[in-house]
């Protein structure tokens, strides 16, 4: 973490834009889901490693690939 007035400002503009975002709010009031939109936000958020999704930890990108690929073939 970064003490400088500019890096936690960017920090905490981040923070309130996970809990509130005014894009989503428009969009949906256009009509759109809003877990639809969040979705599509985080699509190209790079994942970093160790990643932890809903209690399951994936210590590397192949591992988390690996789970991945065997969820979608289970389909």
């Amino acid at each position: 973490m970064y003490s400088d007035p500019c890096t936690i400002a960017l920090q905490t503009d981040n923070k309130l834009m996970t809990i509130h975002n005014p894009y989503v709010a428009t969009l949906v009031e256009m009509g759109y889901d809003e877990a639809d939109c969040r979705v599509v936000a985080n699509a190209g958020v790079k994942k970093t490693f160790p990643l932890n999704i809903h209690g399951r930890i994936f210590d590397t990108q192949e591992e988390y690939d690996e789970a991945l690929a065997d969820y979608i073939n289970g389909l």
